[in-house]
């Protein structure tokens, strides 16, 4: 067994030389950066004197005078090495061979282990050379290895001073009493309480001493008072057993009180979770049964609002009935979608898309409502950010839309701006997405910022609150889900600045699937040569066959219509129709069961079936698509996207309308004509392609307008470039 004075030797070298070995590492690295921070200013200084100095011989191509100032600071022995050059070649320079002798050189130097400045020479504006100085570390390192000899040499002295210092005061101190003591400890264990302790010492040994001979004095009193308990323990044990059976017959009794409460428990779950079914159940009908009429509502308004008979005042009610169903929808959507929150219902659909194309429809859709309320809606993008990304396109468009229509809604005059930036990673498709949206508007004090996101809360006066309150709650949830933030600040009367962050994956435009090229311009008929197609529309309400029935015939179609399920079967194995629009719920058969019986079917592989439904949950969708269905169109629908399905799935081509006054599709989308952009004057063009280098919209938006007063062509084909955030073919026009 070791000694306590052994392990304390031990201990006290270990500290000791810890301590010194700090101490003397940290000195050492003093020193060194000490040196090399001489080295680096005498490079400082010597370069400048060889820069200065060479002025004048260079100039007036002195060349004994150059090789003077040269050997002047080359006889510093940390100098390796001066080079002086014209503007292509070096044409004096000394060096050092590995005998430190000097040599003449006229190659470039290249060693990362010397210390290199180099510095243009000017006469007056004109360069005339330069000349490169490289210092040695030869001699600091030299320096530096006596250093570090001497620190270890002294730290080695140093500690065995200390501990020879240390082990004589420890064993006056400690090791001699402490043997004492342990001498008295072993007298007491034998039963010998009456020995003595010749200790004088009055620090924390001599307390141990004394607390020895005060615990052997208790011992003997306890031995003593022990032996008059073992009495009262004998009388207590024989009372042990019945405590012990009183003590089991509580904790049974304690234990069937859990099992009960636990039944309990599991009843009240169970009910929970059946009114959460419920609940689950009713929103998918109250969605059905909202949806259906309003998919007629607003399916035959936008059918009435084609006809050009209608007076300004049937136009003006149309637009009124539209805009109601818009909004009504949108309360619809928004509790429906919070429902879904709560229920845990929604997740995350990663798809790949072009964000370019999706900011732009959102600023389309909110351009609009801006300029009517005489709003700026301006937009402004790092070049970081990137367009091709990996993420939950529609919960995005959700968020944007959400929040640039509440800025709008909030704002009475000023302006409303879209920033957007992102943080890449290097060497990383990782980023993050940042999109800062901010207004003019009314704002939001300070008591009640805390409450925004809080559901069916809406702040402000009465007279400034709109809709259900549920539209940044769900805003908010959205951005979580997809595992990012949102944060705000706000002044009252001054406005308010809400920032997103996202996580997004950058992805290349070949990852992203193609999309219709057609845009907004609406659907007149069928391209001609085609096939005559038969499309069956089985559905159980009258209003939406009739209004899908007038759109697909309003172009060509030759359609035919089921009133349920089962019906659809029967007219499917009769008419063969190229093309189904089937609904989910109907009398008899549903949707379901009718795609899988139609698939059954000889020919059902072939025939395109794509479910139109307002049921919104993402299990009713898997359960029709796991049926058989080749798409899904949600009610209500706009034209385009039934149009856009047919085209995707049946290969229908289209011919689109387009106005006498305004250029078709191929016009607006053909190559400029650089002639006339030569045409232009070289100051505009240089603006202007500074302008698109720095993807400054608002900027090529105020060049191209003094474009369009002398050529409104030239002029549209641009704006629709910038439009369409297609920076890098108006690059490619204006180099």
């Amino acid at each position: 067994m070791r000694s306590i004075k052994i392990k304390i030797i031990f201990s006290l070298l270990i500290v000791v030389i810890s301590v010194l070995s700090l101490y003397e590492i940290k000195s050492y690295l003093s020193t060194q950066e000490r040196l090399y921070l001489e080295l680096n200013e005498n490079a400082e200084r010597q370069i400048k004197r060889l820069r200065e100095g060479l002025i004048l011989p260079l100039w007036e191509m002195d060349e004994a005078w150059q090789l003077k100032v040269i050997d002047i600071e080359m006889a510093k022995n940390e100098v390796y090495a001066i080079t002086v050059t014209d503007d292509k070649q070096i044409t004096h320079g000394q060096m050092r061979d590995a005998n430190w002798k000097l040599i003449d050189i006229n190659q470039p130097i290249h060693d990362e282990n010397m210390v290199m400045r180099q510095a243009d020479i000017f006469h007056g504006d004109e360069k005339i050379g330069s000349v490169s100085l490289f210092l040695s570390s030869r001699f600091v390192e030299e320096h530096l290895q006596n250093e570090a000899l001497n620190r270890f040499f002294s730290l080695i002295a140093l500690s065995v001073t200390i501990i020879f210092s240390l082990l004589i005061m420890l064993g006056r101190i400690v090791t001699t009493p402490l043997s004492q003591i342990l001498q008295a400890v072993n007298k007491i264990r034998q039963g010998d309480y009456d020995h003595k302790l010749s200790l004088h010492s009055h620090d924390e040994i001599g307390l141990l001493a004394t607390g020895i001979i005060d615990m052997a004095s208790a011992i003997q009193e306890r031995e003593q008072v022990i032996l008059a308990s073992e009495q009262n323990y004998r009388i207590l044990n024989e009372h042990l057993e019945q405590r012990v059976a009183d003590r089991t017959v509580e904790l049974e009794i304690n234990n069937q009180n859990l099992q009960d409460l636990s039944v309990e428990l599991e009843k009240t779950k169970n009910k929970a979770e059946a009114a959460n079914h419920a609940k689950s159940v009713f929103l998918a009908n109250m969605s059905h049964e909202l949806r259906t009429p309003m998919n007629a509502v607003l399916g035959f308004s936008q059918l009435l609002q084609k006809d050009r008979s209608l007076s300004p005042t049937q136009r003006e009610n149309l637009n009124i009935i539209n805009n109601s169903g818009r909004h009504l929808l949108d309360l619809i959507n928004d509790i429906l979608d919070m429902a879904k929150i709560e229920a845990g219902r929604v997740k995350i659909e990663i798809n790949c898309f072009d964000l370019g194309v999706l900011l732009r429809d959102v600023i389309d859709m909110m351009h609009e409502r801006a300029e009517a309320k005489g709003l700026e809606l301006l937009f402004d993008q790092s070049s970081d950010f990137p367009r091709f990304v990996c993420l939950d396109e529609s919960k995005l468009r959700q968020v944007l839309l959400n929040l640039i229509s509440n800025a709008v809604k909030y704002s009475k005059q000023g302006r409303v701006r879209v920033r957007l930036n992102a943080n890449l990673e290097s060497n990383s498709s990782q980023c993050e997405l940042i999109f800062v949206i901010e207004d003019t508007g009314i704002g939001i004090s300070e008591q009640d910022l805390p409450l925004i996101f809080d559901t069916f809360v809406q702040v402000g006066g009465e007279s400034e609150q709109k809709g259900t309150g549920l539209g940044l709650p769900i805003t908010k949830e959205y951005i979580e889900l997809m595992g990012g933030s949102i944060t705000v600040t706000s002044e009252l009367n001054q406005g308010s600045c809400f920032t997103v962050k996202l996580p997004a994956i950058r992805v290349s435009s070949e990852q992203v699937p193609a999309t219709s090229s057609n845009g907004k311009l609406s659907v007149i008929s069928l391209e001609e040569g085609q096939p005559v197609y038969r499309v069956l529309i089985v559905e159980d309400q009258a209003e939406n066959r009739l209004l899908l029935k007038n759109l697909l015939m309003s172009v060509g179609f030759d359609v035919y219509e089921a009133m349920n399920g089962q019906e659809g079967v029967e007219k499917f194995a009769q008419l063969q129709p190229s093309f189904i629009w089937m609904d989910r719920r109907m009398p008899v058969m549903d949707g379901i069961e009718a795609t899988r019986q139609i698939r059954a079917l000889p020919n059902g592989q072939k025939v395109k079936i794509v479910a139109v439904t307002a049921s919104v949950f993402l299990e009713q969708r898997q359960e029709f698509l796991a049926a058989g269905v080749d798409d899904i169109v949600n009610k209500p629908y706009r034209d385009n996207e039934i149009f856009e399905s047919m085209a995707k799935h049946l290969g229908v081509k289209f011919s689109y309308e387009t106005s006498d006054d305004s250029p078709n599709v191929s016009e607006k989308r053909a190559v400029v004509n650089l002639d006339d952009l030569q045409k232009l004057s070289p100051n505009l063009l240089i603006a202007l392609q500074a302008a698109v280098s720095e993807l400054d919209i608002e900027r090529c938006n105020t060049l191209i307008t003094e474009i369009e007063a002398t050529d409104s062509v030239l002029a549209t084909q641009l704006f629709e470039r910038v439009h369409q955030l297609d920076f890098e073919t108006l690059a490619q026009w204006l180099n």
